[in-house]
């Protein structure tokens, strides 16, 4: 009895080493890299499993162990993990808080250029910008390319990635004309997020499989061609710039901008953006109807800004599906145009106007003014099916006004007869 009662032992005890090679490089994927190459001293079963793994990440649990070693050093490292992998690695990540760049970087990313990579992400955090090695560039099976702090300049013979379906490019220096050739020689591509990287000119983006954006550039203006499938959509330039400079065929261009969004799900506009599409005028509605708007979301809007409020109420016009509404309100220091906003409001017609769908508003940041209380009174008043309004002020700055806002919007009608006001203050340390 004792005999077999060790002999059961002993087999359930080597269940795991038994399971197919598969089966257990999946069980290693889940664990940190560090901990996957020591699997290797548990039997000679073990040994060559990790060096067969698909994917290899990189990030801050592995850098916790090598804290004494220099970025040479810590790169020399990563280098030979590779070195010992044997076959292809479709999905590389190399994310460290510590990660700098330096010329070791080269010799990796012309080691998984040979070696069949498709998912690659490298995100530098300190030091200078990286710049790019031209191995990259070679990597034809890339499907999702992922970068932080890098410099973008490909060689004069790159075609693009064809097979490409995913691009992040943050903190990347790259010249306009260069982005927008990587982009159009990308016909698969999907998703594409741009994060506070660094543009010039008027950036072109040109792929007909494009259906998430996000842009949050230092650039001038930009132009979609031949993105009928976008369903998300969030555009926000970072620059300064003149809104009086920008002609009126600029201006067109931006406001044409929404003829080539279709089917546009989700729309997200900064008030940079607003001020380009308002210089030269605003149209009463956009040339093409947003009918598979539903979501629409405005951050640091002036409402007593003539020109941004005439390009929401030209959204809002335009959009007659939305169901959900957003606007983030900001001060404005401009004081002889507070009255022109009610005055605007008053003297639109928006009897052929309602928003059938709209059932949730959030305004952020109010202060009571004229021209913020008269919107609100708009939206009630075409809004049939609105269920929750959401008011929100400063109480730094408005707390005294907070009893009086809350007074005026109850008293105003409302389509709705289930739409309810809920009103709060936002402290100062809130988040």
């Amino acid at each position: 009895m004792k005999r077999n009662t060790k002999e059961v032992r002993g087999s359930t005890s080597d269940i795991i080493s038994n399971l197919p090679d598969s089966i257990k490089a999946t069980v290693l994927v889940c664990l940190p890299i560090q901990d996957a190459v020591r699997t290797s001293v548990l039997s000679t079963k073990w040994r060559y499993i990790w060096t067969k793994l698909p994917q290899l990440v990189f990030d801050d649990n592995f850098c916790r162990e090598s804290a004494r070693k220099s970025k040479t050093e810590l790169m020399m490292t990563i280098y030979q993990v590779l070195l010992l992998h044997r076959g292809p690695i479709p999905k590389f990540i190399l994310n460290l808080s510590r990660l700098e760049s330096c010329p070791e970087m080269d010799q990796l990313i012309l080691f998984l250029s040979n070696n069949g990579i498709q998912e690659f992400t490298l995100l530098i955090e300190k030091g200078e910008p990286y710049k790019l090695p031209s191995s990259l560039f070679s990597c034809e099976q890339l499907r999702y390319l992922s970068l932080r702090s890098c410099v973008f300049k490909s060689p004069p013979e790159f075609k693009g990635f064809s097979r490409l379906l995913k691009l992040a490019l943050y903190r990347v220096f790259v010249a306009s004309d260069t982005l927008s050739s990587l982009i159009s020689s990308c016909p698969l591509l999907e998703k594409l997020s741009l994060k506070r990287s660094f543009s010039s000119d008027c950036l072109e983006i040109n792929t007909p499989n494009l259906r998430f954006l996000a842009c949050e550039i230092y650039g001038s203006s930009i132009s979609l061609k031949n993105t009928t499938r976008l369903a998300r959509v969030s555009i926000c330039f970072m620059g300064i710039f003149n809104a009086e400079g920008i002609t009126q065929a600029e201006t067109s261009k931006l406001v044409m901008l929404f003829g080539s969004l279709p089917v546009v799900e989700f729309l997200l506009l900064d008030y940079h953006t607003i001020r380009y599409m308002s210089a030269g005028g605003v149209p009463k509605r956009l040339p093409t109807t947003l009918n598979n708007l539903k979501t629409l979301k405005l951050l640091s809007i002036c409402f007593e800004e003539v020109n941004e409020i005439s390009v929401i109420l030209c959204l809002i016009r335009s959009s007659p599906n939305l169901e959900e509404i957003t606007i983030v309100v900001r001060r404005c220091e401009t004081a002889d145009v507070i009255d022109h906003v009610p005055q605007l409001l008053e003297m639109q017609d928006w009897s052929d106007v309602s928003l059938n769908q709209l059932q949730v508003v959030e305004l952020g940041n109010l202060s009571g003014t004229q021209s913020e209380l008269k919107f609100i009174e708009l939206l009630l008043a075409i809004s049939p099916v609105l269920e929750t309004m959401f008011i929100q002020t400063d109480s730094e700055k408005v707390a005294d006004k907070g009893l009086r806002i809350l007074t005026e919007v109850t008293r105003f009608p409302r389509w709705s007869p289930h739409a309810e006001i809920k009103f709060e203050y936002k402290d100062k340390d809130q988040v």
